[in-house]
């Protein structure tokens, strides 16, 4: 229910940007189109595309949980949604097993739960500024991005 009515609240304000396709209906080949279409039309002009293809592994684990709560809050997200992700998010424990050996019980400070249906939309709300940052056309699918150039002279 959380899930649906945060997608339903980013998608009715429009609150992700253009580049990332993730969790936006009808929208998971865009960009895989738009990059083709510019790879066809430069190629035939004998020009060039450069692309760089990005996974940001382990992306989940270093998410901010102060800077992904600020990005809620500029979004306009608080009341009951605001105070179930902070609560989500905050006091979360772990522990480490060697053989029979315990480790004390340490708090996670940074990252997102990974598993969990809530947590790939946590992410893209953290990441959703990338594509402003890059001057390049960007595509981003939850922690896979792509940014390409494309022109007679790219050096």
């Amino acid at each position: 229910m959380i899930v649906s009515r945060l997608k339903w609240f980013l998608e009715y304000y429009k609150l992700l940007d253009m580049s990332q396709s993730c969790f936006k209906k009808r929208r998971t080949t865009d960009h895989i189109l738009r990059l083709h279409d510019t790879v066809q039309k430069f190629l035939a002009n004998r020009h060039h595309v450069r692309a760089i293809f990005i996974d940001l592994e382990k992306a989940y684990d270093v998410v901010s949980h102060q800077v992904l709560l600020f990005k809620l809050v500029q979004m306009g997200i608080n009341g009951r949604m605001f105070n179930f992700i902070n609560s989500f998010l905050s006091s979360r424990t772990f522990q480490m097993r060697l053989a029979s050996s315990l480790s004390t019980t340490k708090t996670l400070e940074n990252g997102i739960p990974q598993g969990t249906v809530l947590s790939p939309i946590l992410f893209t709300i953290a990441v959703n500024h990338l594509p402003k940052s890059i001057s390049s056309p960007s595509a981003l699918y939850a922690d896979d991005c792509c940014f390409w150039e494309s022109g007679s002279n790219i050096d």
